[in-house]
């Protein structure tokens, strides 16, 4: 299984596309690969920020899902949040990883902190 780890986050890479556009404060995520059903709910999306990304904080956040282009939107009311979550965004699939690496070594305390992941 570790053999898989280091090329992990090209898959992700190769997967999901992140597209930044800072004049309009959004973030675009393209799924590049079919899913069926439905992509995601906001809630989802945003414990997925908080648990890959390491949001620690609430911060208004515009979330506009459309399962059939595959897309996720974030759209952001203002400059500083927007950077606060494109930090988060640049080092997203590190930190899925990493996660993942820890968690299959037994230390569960990396998701102790995330709101409604079930046991």
């Amino acid at each position: 299984m570790e053999e898989i780890f280091p090329l992990l986050k090209d898959m992700l890479n190769n997967s999901i596309q992140i597209k930044k556009d800072e004049l309009n404060l959004q973030f675009s995520i393209i799924i590049k690969t079919e899913v069926k059903g439905k992509l995601a709910e906001p809630e989802e999306v945003l414990i997925m920020l908080k648990m890959f990304g390491g949001l620690r904080e609430d911060i208004p956040i515009e979330i506009i899902i459309n399962n059939e282009m595959q897309t996720i939107d974030l759209k952001f009311d203002n400059k500083e949040n927007f950077k606060k979550v494109s930090l988060m965004m640049d080092k997203i699939w590190d930190n899925a990883v990493d996660m993942l690496i820890n968690l299959t070594e037994g230390n569960y305390n990396v998701i102790k902190d995330i709101p409604n992941i079930d046991d």
